[in-house]
């Protein structure tokens, strides 16, 4: 089953990889249903009733449950066998899947119940992460599944045929608000969660801008360890929270300006761009659907990706693959031996932006060679990273 939560908005990452997954898991032979729900809360009676129905009569064995949105259908408690109240999952033996596609930190990770409980994580980085976050979290498995790509989602063109007007893509929101420190040297009280330390959250944001390319884990353990002794209720998860999205919106403007005031033509995608102030060989554009950004990709030489996700992928770089676009990213943890050495994807440093702005310049006055990259780079993707190829792994990694 892969429950779907009805509030999510139309046409994005979403509902691709609802397509992409659901026809994944039928050319592997299993049944797929889905089942729709309003909140991203514990199930009212309305629809804890009819849950309970297809649940039964579909005889289901596994939830997978995407970005965890679905937790609280694992919630549904059935009448006391015996003075017990079992929940629904562990009457029926099923396995529910929480697959993230953020860091731990964002998802609701600790509201599902269930004795067969797997995690799915985008980052080789977030088993670690939720042990320090989470420590007192138990689960039956936890699985490295980053996205993947359905190809119908390919827009381009094979042996660069058709022109790609936009030398650089870069798609994704910014949010100004997020770039002060003050938003936790001074929070209002609503913001303000019990035992709140701005030294700890200062502490974490130097050490993951001393070393960039180091993952978050790593840099958290640094941070915890400047604390003398963190209280019982001291919630890591809030603080972590701010400072990730602090150097997410840094990066990302750091990067795209610098870019931008190179002298590199660019199309930036997202909201929050017009109060930054970018030259004018840079067009915005305010927003796009999950479909338009694969479009776009297909016209751009190369997209930029500015990540958080050292030791995995995010949701973008395998689909500008496919798309016949060079991707160059920061995360090369898990995607430079992902991709391979003859790839076709490009990796630098947040800490080195001048070498970003000289070897996107180097490749875009060398079209052939930007060609033959983007060719490549799609033949890896196809070959490695679509849906059926990543569900054939996390169905081996679950064990029944």
């Amino acid at each position: 089953m892969l429950p779907y939560w009805r509030g999510v908005p139309d046409r994005c990452f979403y509902q691709e990889f609802q397509l992409g997954i659901a026809a994944a898991l039928r050319d592997f032979g299993h049944q797929v249903f889905s089942f729709p729900f309003a909140e991203r809360a514990p199930l009212e009676l309305a629809e804890a009733k009819p849950f309970y129905r297809q649940i039964t009569d579909a005889r289901i064995d596994m939830v997978l449950d995407l970005a965890c949105w679905g937790f609280g259908l694992s919630l549904v408690r059935l009448p006391a066998v015996e003075g017990v109240a079992d929940l629904l999952y562990d009457r029926f033996g099923i396995s529910y899947l929480a697959w993230l596609f953020d860091h731990p930190f964002n998802q609701q990770l600790v509201g599902a119940m269930a004795k067969r409980h797997y995690v799915l994580y985008p980052d080789r980085g977030h088993a670690q992460q939720v042990r320090l976050i989470y420590p007192t979290l138990r689960v039956t498995g936890e699985i490295f599944a980053p996205p993947a790509v359905r190809l119908e989602s390919d827009f381009s063109v094979s042996n660069g045929t058709v022109s790609r007007p936009i030398d650089v893509l870069y798609v994704g929101n910014l949010e100004v608000q997020a770039l002060d420190r003050e938003k936790w040297r001074n929070p209002s009280k609503e913001q303000r969660p019990p035992f709140f330390d701005p030294g700890f959250c200062d502490a974490l944001a130097d050490a993951m801008l001393s070393v960039p390319d180091r993952s978050l884990h790593f840099c958290l353990q640094d941070a915890m360890a400047t604390l003398d002794k963190a209280p019982g209720t001291f919630n890591v998860r809030a603080h972590v929270s701010l400072v990730e999205n602090f150097l997410r919106h840094l990066h990302r403007r750091n990067m795209v300006v610098a870019l931008a005031r190179s002298g590199v033509r660019m199309q930036v995608v997202g909201k929050g761009w017009n109060l930054v102030g970018l030259p004018a060989n840079v067009t915005v554009m305010a927003s796009t659907d999950y479909e338009g950004i694969f479009r776009l990709a297909a016209q751009a030489k190369i997209c930029l990706d500015v990540s958080t996700y050292l030791d995995g992928a995010n949701d973008r770089v395998f689909s500008y693959a496919l798309n016949r676009s060079v991707c160059f990213t920061n995360a090369a943890g898990y995607l430079r031996d992902a991709m391979g050495k003859e790839g076709g994807m490009r990796f630098y440093t947040v800490g080195n932006i001048d070498g970003l702005c000289t070897e996107v310049k180097a490749l875009l006055a060398k079209p052939q060679e930007s060609r033959d990259l983007g060719e490549r780079a799609a033949q890896t993707v196809r070959s490695a990273h679509t849906w059926r190829q990543r569900i054939g792994s996390v169905l081996a990694s679950v064990t029944h």
